[in-house]
């Protein structure tokens, strides 16, 4: 179920994030501008998304063998990227909120292609707090407070490196007005503290 502000602009959103990907653009949290026009030349087939509870991320680990991480909604919602637009910290952070599979289809394709997208809200870097290993303190990571200033986005599945453990930092408290809950599994519990340790 889709809830109001936090899905406003859902499909647009959504079928940006698929045009760039056909279309093979660069970009990272921040969406190329796309025209109404452009976005109509998607058709999602039936007007379904189709959801998945689970997914499951292979990585190498540190000592070249193959790990695995099983994304949920519930428990372990917590995803790693690659980061483009920041030169201090290599790494972008979110929390899974739905996975879905959509059948695109656009002008420039022969045939409807299957697409699995991540709904994801995005979180940044305190800047606010000392953190590395000169400083010998783990990065502090927040919500993006508000969908104006794109908390909420879409990411492709391959572009995510592995699962993400973050620790609620209990000193700094909940979020007193916290956004409407965006999914089923994003409860009051385990979603809305202030700052989260990167566990590295």
């Amino acid at each position: 179920m889709l809830y109001s502000p936090v899905c406003q602009n859902f499909i647009p959103n959504l079928k940006s994030h698929l045009l760039a990907r056909i279309l093979h653009c660069q970009y990272d949290q921040e969406l190329p501008t796309f025209t109404d026009r452009e976005r109509n030349n998607i058709q999602i087939v039936g007007n379904r998304l189709e959801q998945r509870f689970t997914m499951t991320v292979y990585y190498t680990t540190y000592d070249l063998r193959r790990g695995a991480d099983k994304i949920n909604m519930k428990n372990r919602p917590y995803v790693i990227a690659l980061s483009h637009d920041d030169p201090s910290h290599p790494y972008t952070y979110a929390r899974v909120l739905g996975v879905y599979r959509v059948r695109a289809l656009h002008p420039s394709m022969a045939a409807p292609a299957s697409m699995n997208v991540l709904w994801v809200r995005w979180l940044q870097i305190d800047r606010t707090h000392r953190a590395g290993w000169k400083a010998k303190r783990l990065y502090r990571v927040q919500f993006v407070p508000s969908p104006e200033e794109g908390a909420f986005g879409f990411l492709d599945p391959n572009d995510v490196i592995c699962g993400a453990h973050l620790i609620p930092c209990f000193n700094k408290g909940i979020i007193v007005n916290p956004l409407p809950p965006a999914s089923r599994w994003d409860y009051p519990s385990n979603a809305n503290w202030q700052n989260y340790y990167i566990n590295q």
